[in-house]
């Protein structure tokens, strides 16, 4: 296994979108594919404020558009040529931000201090259970310590990659009913 995880680019968004295309997720949208369409920086709220288009056809399109015009942000891991994972990660989805904080009693947004924030992962089923996440997590940490940003902030659910946000150094700062939001100072 040769991992390699590269910051998303134009240049992927069919690849990106075939990734979405054959691997399975999402069994908490009833099985729909996502292709993380919610999860984006610019161009939040869709047409009429909605953020969730209605059929797979129309949210793979968006998909191959957002990530052209640099609205989905993140990372891929490829093993040798095949992507392997994702994880959605960026510093200026305020919407996005928003959201997953009303599940949360966190502190309002503040310009002064920098977040990037990770919304999700996926990793093919074969490749589950073999650090992917982590390697992926590490690597958001890296270029927004780079990047000079002051947190990483990551929203969980019913506890799951709590084990690995730990194990990469984040702690909670937030936590209710299920919903826990995990942060790692950068400076």
């Amino acid at each position: 296994m040769n991992i390699k995880i590269c910051k998303l680019k134009p240049e992927h968004a069919e690849d990106y979108a075939l990734f979405f295309d054959k691997t399975p997720h999402n069994e908490e949208c009833g099985g729909e594919k996502c292709y993380c369409v919610t999860w984006r920086s610019g161009g939040w709220g869709g047409e009429g404020g909605d953020h969730w288009f209605p059929t797979q056809e129309e949210r793979r399109a968006r998909a191959v558009g957002f990530v052209k015009d640099g609205y989905i942000q993140g990372y891929l891991a490829y093993d040798d040529e095949r992507i392997v994972g994702f994880c959605n990660a960026n510093a200026d989805c305020q919407g996005c931000v928003d959201y997953l904080r009303s599940f949360n009693p966190i502190e309002e947004y503040r310009e002064d201090i920098r977040v990037k924030s990770i919304f999700c992962y996926m990793v093919a089923p074969e490749m589950q259970r073999k650090g992917i996440a982590t390697q992926l997590c590490e690597r958001v940490c890296k270029d927004a310590a780079e990047d000079g940003l002051d947190y990483v902030e990551a929203y969980v659910y019913n506890g799951s990659l709590m084990t690995m946000y730990e194990k990469c150094g984040f702690v909670r700062c937030a936590e209710r009913e299920g919903h826990v939001v995990v942060r790692k100072a950068l400076k």
